[in-house]
């Protein structure tokens, strides 16, 4: 018996709890309809500006091949490397601002010519080992100097030069008050143009588009004895940013 009206308590609690679950959503459904208008339209502007970059990187690799002896090749390599890496931090680079972007040690192969009825298997004919270096320079008017130094201490690739702009957020700031300012001017013109009154804002949305940076490599007379120092300009690096706002139309 007592089983019975355990279950009997048990049902109705569960269709109490479903019941209020109802309401409920019911109750928010009906606020959100009645919050948010029924009238709307948006309009969308971008701003941008441009800035001066005020950080360059770039890379710097070494290069050695050998024959199959691969430690020899390698201390060659590093020797090399350890020279520009000298010379960066004695040109003021901070230790953080040199990062090891790229390792590999590769067999390079010799093709033997095939004769009438099958070909020989290629066999290894040395090694080549590469490493790569990426820099951050903070002082762009060492730029020049550096990338020839770098080749002058025996870096024998440089390239990926890239200009920032190291706080992009207040570059954006500016930009989106820009855009905000655009999208409010156009929403005045287009109520006043079709006859309604504008009324509160209800939503704000950012589409953000990429920076435009400038970029380049350092190409020629890098195997040269003596670098002459190249001319670097960073120009200038657009930042864009799209907003969207939606009004409440008043008639």
């Amino acid at each position: 018996m007592y089983e019975r009206i355990f279950q009997a308590v048990k049902s109705v609690s569960f269709v109490l709890v479903a019941f209020s679950a109802v309401v409920c959503a019911y109750q928010y459904a009906v606020s959100v309809r009645n919050d948010y208008p029924g009238k709307t339209f948006s309009v969308d502007a971008s701003g941008e500006i441009d800035t001066t970059p005020d950080v360059a990187t770039f890379s710097v690799s070494v290069t050695t091949e050998g024959g199959n002896d691969v430690a020899g090749i390698q201390q060659s390599n590093t020797d090399k490397m350890n020279q520009v890496d000298a010379f960066l931090k004695e040109q003021g680079i901070d230790a953080r601002d040199i990062k090891t972007s790229q390792y590999s040690i590769s067999p390079r192969y010799e093709y033997p010519p095939c004769g009438k009825v099958s070909c020989s298997a290629p066999k290894i004919s040395g090694y080549s080992i590469s490493q790569t270096f990426d820099i951050k320079v903070r002082d762009i008017a060492k730029l020049g100097a550096l990338l020839s130094g770098v080749v002058e201490n025996g870096g024998n690739t440089v390239s990926e030069v890239k200009f920032v702009v190291d706080d992009s957020d207040a570059a954006r700031d500016v930009a989106r008050k820009e855009a905000i300012r655009k999208a409010q001017e156009k929403a005045e013109s287009i109520a006043q143009s079709a006859g309604f009154r504008l009324g509160k804002l209800v939503s704000v949305y950012e589409d953000t588009a990429a920076d435009t940076s400038n970029t380049g490599d350092a190409r020629d007379g890098l195997m040269s004895a003596k670098l002459s120092t190249p001319v670097i300009e960073p120009g200038t690096q657009e930042t864009q940013v799209q907003m969207t706002l939606t009004y409440e139309i008043h008639d």
